[in-house]
């Protein structure tokens, strides 16, 4: 058998990449026309004029609770006007604070009302007058009045009646 000739290896060229489409042939760049010149500097200072039109962007804070008129609206057909009592328990010369030594505890019985206390002792037990046994009839604010306007409330009732 005659010998085998060496094989030359074969060498595939690649094919030249084809053109880029007329879309996206390449741009050629463009001088800035002169009338965009003084747009682009007047830009900036449009943009603080568009924001500084809508007014101030600090809003106030909301006024405190008025104590006093929620105390006579919501407070005052059971306790007084006054604080001084009738269907529920005089709130007047400091009783509030005798009653409650921790405003804490004063917040939330405003907030839970004394249905699920009825019949059982409140407050402080050492307060002079001795303690005070809950009716049950005391509703709860939780769910009519904020945490603020109930704490204005209670402010209004340990320090001014």
């Amino acid at each position: 058998m005659p010998a085998a000739a060496a094989a030359a290896p074969v060498v595939f060229e690649e094919p030249p990449p084809p053109p880029p489409p007329a879309y996206v042939a390449e741009l050629e760049r463009t001088r800035v026309p002169l009338w965009v010149m003084p747009v682009l500097l007047a830009l900036p200072f449009w943009g603080l004029l568009y924001f500084g039109a809508f007014g101030s962007r600090h809003t106030e804070a909301a006024a405190a609770p008025d104590g006093v008129a929620l105390y006579r609206s919501n407070c005052a057909s059971c306790h007084g006007g006054a604080g001084e009592g009738g269907v529920g328990p005089a709130l007047e010369n400091g009783d509030a604070k005798l009653t409650f030594p921790d405003p804490a505890d004063h917040i939330s019985w405003v907030q839970t009302g004394s249905g699920p206390f009825s019949g059982q002792v409140y407050g402080d037990p050492d307060r002079e007058g001795g303690p005070r046994t809950a009716k049950g009839i005391m509703p709860a604010f939780a769910a009519t009045l904020s945490d603020a306007e109930i704490q204005a409330v209670v402010d209004y009732e340990r320090e001014q009646l």
